[in-house]
């Protein structure tokens, strides 16, 4: 959980410039496959088309993930991630 919020801090851009206190909040469902990589992105929680691209841009340059593992052998998983844009100067 560490690595996946200091890579998104790291790489996520703001779309916009707004004022100082302003937040927009998105939600992307997505599939980590039985090969560990992401696939398959939904907005849940909608935050705008630019502001859902940009998650969606750097959830894709990600490396890959652990799979998920069920009766010893790998599968794929439905995760879910919560993303908050905070304006802050």
């Amino acid at each position: 959980m560490d690595a996946l919020q200091q890579f998104m801090k790291d790489n996520l851009q703001n779309p916009y410039d707004w004022e100082n206190g302003e937040t927009v909040s998105v939600q992307i469902k997505f599939v980590v496959g039985y090969d560990g990589k992401l696939q398959r992105f939904e907005t849940q929680l909608d935050g705008g088309a630019l502001y859902n691209k940009e998650v969606i841009r750097v959830l894709k340059k990600m490396p890959d993930w652990t799979p998920g593992v069920a009766g010893g052998e790998k599968v794929s998983v439905y995760y879910t991630i919560p993303v908050k844009f905070v304006m802050s100067n």
